[in-house]
């Protein structure tokens, strides 16, 4: 078959599953493009090709029809084989459950100390018998965040069970007399002992080379991985089947076995190590072609890689084309690819200058992927990946294979070998931290369509120019700059402004970005509540909602630093987060309410900008700022002392002819004092005070302001019953469209000269 041929049918695949959750006018034009180049470079052949795309379109629709549960949601009674190993955080355990009908996912708050460490012999391939409550994954409530419910349908999954007590001795030990369990089995125990043999550091990253598994890796380290583009080193893939695969044949031969049957027990061994590895995408990618090859050996035959390439996409697409979504998914065929043109295309350059060579490719074609999915690159990137992907590959790889087999058969040369291994592994987790935290990440936000189609038509373009010279020039880089240029310049280029309701749980968090990107406001950071907690029950790093949900929101936006952080009160809902983003953004100007209550937080927030440079402004009543485009004007706190809500600051915005009044925490008696000096006072939309608390939000504040639209930021079933039903009553006698962060996730306010437009997460 004809690579290109090959090549483009996997396009024409991937596109058509990729238009079953991306129709849109852009989608269609890059379709539209797609046909051309099929077109011009097939002509008569472009037909079966053309057939693909509407086929896996159809397939993928009728695909996501078929991906429904077969479990009632009245059903309390469970049993099953626990076929994950289990995750402890704190006091939550969670861990698949394989049912006879389908599998579940199950999350279980452990209610003492003792019944964690009961809880902590629990086993992959285990028998449990439990009883709870099922309840739907969360759709995804934030623009820029991952959608947990999508994820765990793509797996098949789709109830999370909750037990209502669990205890070890509902679970038993099971015979495994499934080859699968048996593997899993094993792969559990040797995660486990490595786990008991090395610190955490050593161990997770050697669990993440040898079986895919990356639970153990400190989320510090994990976060370095992955802002210098380095992730796809910790998913095991074609390079482990690769080293694998050369060690059972260099055993085998020297044990006297011909070469066809070595080949027929590594193509047994294959699928096992598949299992073994956690059966990822890139590792079924990996095991799937290293058996065709195995076999095309075997049989004296031979294949293009880029055809056996496309064939194996092809395939995985028929067994689930919702593995297209999967960024293991595409990172893996994406490099792959990659690796294949480019050892063809540099076929005469020796070893050591084509592995820094293919290293600076994949690291340059993995940019618009990791821009698309993390909004940002590091400038650090294509060097690192230049030394660390020969360094992982030559070198940590090699030796936890050595570790691995010594820790297994030879313990004591383990604990000879111990501390010069936790040394190596800690140095080069120390380094990436070290280079994450020098300045050099680009903050571009997520590439819309159109702009990720054109970032690889110009890396395209880089490549088709070095092929034909024979040599790297820096000029052939100038498209693909330009665009990264074109990339960041967009939001200054855009008249309209926004303003969005970042859904933060109980908590309040606002970002207005006034046209052309002149100034950006954040209002508030949410904040978790913390309550004292015992020794077992802490997390390695406790849930912070700023940096989960805040902070991608801003990257996600191409956000990079913010004129104004203004800081409604000293509440930890509204500015918990602050610390944790000055640490993290650059902020011009702090803002504070006149006269606010000095507590720990207040106090620590102070303490941090002035430590930081930033300046520090007190706002109160009569104070405004801003142009023709865009005025602020303080309505609140005045000169007056009041209660820490009531001491908020109350801010009205009107950007073009849209107003918003953002109320804080304040409570009636604010409401009334507003009202008194500002008879004439009206916008367009009303941030409900208080998550929609009963003290505020009264009806002669309401008919006073008369706002078209009412935004309430609320957390999910939040324990004081926020909003309070008799507002949201109210509001809708005085038919006020009412947005809710709890039901429509992050909420965005597009402004332009013209008008108004609003969308939501949900």
């Amino acid at each position: 078959m004809n690579p290109r041929y090959a090549v483009l049918s996997a396009l024409s695949s991937l596109t058509g599953v990729w238009l079953t959750k991306k129709m849109t006018v852009t989608s269609v034009g890059c379709v539209a493009i797609l046909v051309i180049v099929i077109v011009f470079q097939l002509k008569r052949k472009s037909f079966i090709v053309f057939f693909l795309l509407p086929f896996f379109f159809i397939y993928s629709n009728m695909y996501e029809m078929w991906n429904e549960s077969k479990l009632s949601s009245d059903t309390t009674a469970f049993q099953g084989v626990v076929d994950t190993i289990p995750k402890i955080r704190g006091k939550m355990i969670s861990f698949q459950l394989e049912t006879n009908e389908e599998i579940i996912m199950v999350r279980y708050k452990m209610k003492s100390a003792f019944e964690k460490e009961a809880l902590k012999d629990l086993k992959v391939t285990m028998y449990c018998s439990l009883k709870g409550a099922l309840k739907k994954p969360d759709t995804e409530n934030q623009l820029y965040g991952m959608d947990y419910s999508e994820y765990l349908r793509n797996k098949k999954i789709y109830w999370i069970l909750e037990p209502s007590h669990f205890e070890f001795r509902e679970c038993i030990t099971t015979n495994a007399n499934s080859w699968t369990f048996k593997i899993k089995l094993w792969r559990n125990n040797n995660i486990k002992q490595l786990e008991e043999n090395f610190s955490a550091n050593t161990a997770g990253l050697m669990n993440a080379l040898l079986f895919g598994y990356r639970e153990g890796i400190d989320p510090h380290i994990l976060e370095a991985y992955q802002h210098l583009g380095l992730t796809h080193l910790l998913a095991v893939s074609g390079f482990n089947v690769g080293v694998i695969s050369f060690f059972l044949y260099f055993i085998f031969v020297r044990m006297g076995m011909v070469k066809e049957i070595v080949y027929l027990m590594i193509i047994i061994f294959l699928p096992v190590y598949i299992i073994l590895t956690g059966g990822e995408s890139s590792i079924v990618r990996a095991g799937i072609m290293g058996i065709i090859v195995l076999l095309l050996l075997a049989f004296g035959r031979k294949l293009n890689p880029a055809v056996l390439l496309s064939m194996v996409c092809i395939v995985m697409l028929l067994w689930n084309p919702l593995a297209a979504f999967d960024l293991g998914f595409q990172l893996s065929f994406l490099m792959t690819f990659i690796l294949i043109t480019s050892i063809s295309i540099f076929q005469l350059k020796s070893s050591i200058p084509l592995l820094f060579i293919t290293s600076f490719m994949c690291s340059l074609f993995s940019i618009p992927i990791i821009l698309y999915h993390f909004y940002a690159f590091s400038l650090w990137s294509i060097p690192i990946n230049v030394i660390y992907i020969p360094f992982v590959s030559m070198i940590l790889f090699p030796v936890s294979i050595l570790v691995f087999v010594f820790t297994s058969t030879m313990p004591i040369i383990t604990s000879i070998l111990r501390k010069p291994v936790q040394h190596l592994f800690e140095g080069a987790a120390s380094f990436l931290e070290l280079v994450q935290g020098l300045d050099g990440t680009l903050v571009m936000g997520r590439p819309s369509l159109w702009l990720f189609f054109l970032y690889y038509v110009s890396l395209l373009y880089l490549f088709y120019r070095w092929e034909n010279s024979g040599r790297f020039h820096i000029t052939f880089l100038i498209p693909f700059m330009l665009l990264v240029f074109l990339h960041g310049s967009l939001p200054y280029v855009n008249p309209n402004a926004s303003v969005s309701f970042i859904d933060v749980g109980q908590g309040d968090s606002i970002l207005i970005e006034l046209p052309h990107r002149k100034e950006v406001y954040l209002i508030d950071t949410g904040g978790s509540i913390t309550f004292e907690k015992e020794e077992w029950e802490k997390q390695i790093e406790e849930f912070n909602v700023t940096k989960k949900a805040v902070i991608p929101f801003l990257n996600g936006r191409g956000i990079r630093k913010l004129d104004g952080l203004i800081v409604s009160h000293g509440d930890m809902d509204h500015a918990g987060g602050v610390i944790h983003l000055l640490e993290n953004m650059r902020v011009k100007t702090l803002f504070m309410p006149f006269n606010t209550e000095k507590n720990k937080l207040v106090t620590g927030i102070e303490e941090e900008s002035r430590e930081r440079g930033v300046n520090l402004m007190y706002l109160h009543k009569g104070m405004n700022w801003g142009g023709r485009e865009a005025r602020f004007h303080v309505l609140h706190p005045n000169h007056k002392k009041f209660s820490t809500n009531n001491s908020s600051i109350v801010l009205w915005v009107e950007i073009y002819n849209t107003s918003f009044l953002f109320t804080g925490d304040i409570e009636k008696e604010a409401e009334k004092e507003i009202m008194s000096g500002y008879h004439k006072l009206h916008a367009d939309i009303l941030k409900i005070a208080h998550h929609g608390s009963k003290t505020s939000s009264t009806d002669s504040f309401l008919s006073s302001v008369s706002p078209k639209y009412a935004v309430v930021s609320v957390g999910k079933n939040n324990m004081y019953g926020h909003p309070d039903l008799d507002i949201i009553d109210r509001l809708k006698q005085k038919s006020i469209r009412v947005f809710r962060t709890d039901h429509h996730g992050d909420i965005v306010f597009n402004i332009g000269k013209k008008g108004m437009e609003v969308f939501s997460a949900q």
